[in-house]
């Protein structure tokens, strides 16, 4: 029994320095880049060793491919939530793209993208944790939602995987060029021209009419 006791402490305790290290790494790769991010920082942040690094991850590659992963897995789960029991496909649609773009269409996160864009070549391990677990994960629960749709009926759509793609590259497109550009006002998620933005998306994903500037469809 104490046996038993001790060794549920110790994970515990292990769970948490390995969560201080993820939440660290991620912190200082938001702020600075995943280059300027250095063992000496993280700890310095997290407190641990680099023993305690390199036998939980490896080394610095390995840390930050595991915060960057499980950051962007988590990001997308709360992505996909807006997908859970909505049977309109059309309001499920416009929920996921007002909260991506609010999400997406902030400082922090252009500045980390923007980090990716021109330092991911040298971490390609990251940037692939960077795109299996956010994008890719959540354009794979998309197409499901939407394939799920078609079959009861609920949506016309042709190729589900395809739609899934082309809605999420849309979304994404103008934030992209406001990465490279340095924008981080080009478009404000709770505008009216946003509003309409993503009605023309949806309407598109589901081949139905595109929703005039009052909101009512057009003929």
């Amino acid at each position: 029994m104490t046996c038993e006791k001790s060794s549920r402490k110790t994970s515990t305790r292990g769970e948490a320095r390995r969560r201080a290290l993820i939440e660290a790494t991620w912190s200082l790769v938001k702020e600075i880049g995943i280059e300027a991010t250095t063992l000496d920082e993280i700890i310095a942040r997290a407190g641990g060793s680099r023993a305690t690094i390199y036998s939980v991850f490896g080394d610095k590659d390995g840390l930050i491919e595991a915060a960057v992963g499980e950051n962007c897995s988590a990001f997308a789960e709360h992505m996909m939530g807006m997908l859970e029991d909505r049977e309109d496909p059309a309001a499920a649609l416009t929920s996921l793209a007002h909260d991506l773009v609010t999400h997406i269409w902030t400082p922090e996160a252009m500045r980390i993208f923007g980090s990716f864009l021109t330092e991911g070549y040298r971490f390609p391990q990251v940037m692939e944790a960077f795109l299996e677990n956010g994008p890719r994960r959540l354009e794979k629960r998309l197409a499901d939602y939407l394939s799920d749709m078609r079959d009861n009926n609920r949506a016309q759509i042709d190729d589900p995987v395809f739609a899934a793609k082309l809605f999420l590259d849309t979304l994404h497109g103008d934030w992209l060029i406001g990465c490279l550009d340095g924008s981080e006002t080009a478009r404000d998620p709770a505008g009216e021209e946003t509003a309409r933005w993503i009605g023309q998306v949806v309407a598109r994903t589901l081949t139905r009419p595109a929703p005039s500037a009052t909101g009512s469809a057009q003929p």
